[in-house]
């Protein structure tokens, strides 16, 4: 039986934020990369804090995103920080037993 992660053939990378500097720009971890499909969108969501947002992407992935990470698309220079996307909302789908088979998250 086919997983929804055999749809997943581009390479994101994202890093946890883990701190700030001294000047408040948020510092990150690792680097890490992702299987993820990657879709332009043009959708309004209502991001964590209950605002309307329009959408430029929407990810799918396994990787374990959060709305405290930060993300490049494939092909997008990881050492250029200010490439980095933040997500505006992470939705986990969850499988029959209870278990996160995927996420969903907005850009």
């Amino acid at each position: 039986m086919a997983s929804p992660s055999d749809r997943f053939r581009q390479i994101i990378s994202y890093a946890l934020v883990v701190g700030r500097d001294g000047h408040g720009k948020p510092a990150l971890g690792p680097v890490s990369p992702a299987r993820a499909r990657v879709q332009p969108s043009r959708r309004l969501i209502r991001d964590a804090s209950g605002n309307e947002q329009l959408a430029s992407h929407v990810i799918y992935t396994d990787a374990p995103l959060t709305l405290q990470h930060r993300l490049w698309l494939p092909g997008e220079d990881t050492s250029d920080f200010n490439r980095a996307r933040r997500p505006a909302a992470v939705d986990e789908l969850v499988d029959g037993v209870g278990l996160v088979s995927f996420r969903k998250v907005w850009l």
